[in-house]
């Protein structure tokens, strides 16, 4: 049943975005054959001497075509997203049962997770992601959904109509250790309550680290001169 949901969910989102895309594709053909007849009207009307003030106003066909190439570029950019929120439900659905999953996969849907967040946000606001995991590490073992609960809270809080707002988000496996750092500017008047256990009071987090890896992980959350720093290490094994 959650499969077939799943799908009706994905071909509804596909046959949406064909459809507007369609529709601003016909609508922009027929701009451009009514400016095409508006030229030639124009045309005509000099041929007939008429004054060029009663000559109807002939768009630029420049101005149609970047319109056009404006659309293109937000349907790509809106079947890009379906593409990510797509693998983001896949993860979901078939992984989420499991104890333990490949860290790449892990990583792999938060970086989805994260380039979709990043629509909700301006282009030149500064959000940052470096990964730095070896093609072997990728390889141990992780959590599912370990690594999100430090980035939706940066999504959530940062601050990101100031100028100098950012949000950090660093990936890295050294030995068997992997390591998540995030860091975000907060917004003016926000304090994180209760920083070490969470940064918002989110023990159920914690308690979840607890139960998987006891003494095997550590989380550090800080707060410092409008900036809230979040680090995880957690020690990861292969699966046997």
């Amino acid at each position: 049943m959650g499969d077939f949901v799943y799908w009706i969910i994905i071909v509804v989102l596909s046959v949406g975005a064909g459809c507007v895309y369609w529709l601003m594709y016909r609508k922009m053909q027929q701009l451009t054959k009514k400016n095409d007849e508006l030229s030639e009207h124009k045309e005509n009307s000099l041929k007939s001497n008429v004054d060029l003030e009663l000559a109807p106003y002939k768009l630029d066909p420049h101005l149609l075509k970047n319109a056009l190439n404006a659309i293109q570029s937000h349907a790509y950019h809106s079947y890009n997203a379906l593409d990510k929120l797509s693998n983001v439900l896949d993860y979901i659905l078939y992984e989420s049962d499991e104890k333990f999953v490949k860290l790449k996969d892990e990583v792999s849907f938060a970086q989805n997770l994260i380039e979709i967040n990043r629509l909700k946000v301006s282009p030149l606001f500064d959000l940052h992601m470096r990964i730095k995991i070896a093609p072997e590490a990728g390889n141990f073992m992780i959590a599912p959904f370990i690594t999100i609960n430090a980035i939706e809270n940066a999504f959530k809080h940062a601050d990101v109509q100031s100028e100098n707002s950012f949000i950090s988000i660093v990936f890295e496996v050294i030995g068997n250790t992997f390591f998540l750092s995030v860091s975000n500017k907060i917004q003016p008047n926000t304090m994180y309550k209760n920083v070490h256990h969470g940064g918002i009071g989110d023990k159920t987090f914690k308690n979840r680290l607890d139960k998987l890896y006891g003494d095997r992980y550590k989380l550090v959350t800080e707060q410092k001169e409008g900036t809230y720093h979040v680090k995880l290490e957690i020690k990861l094994h292969v699966n046997d």
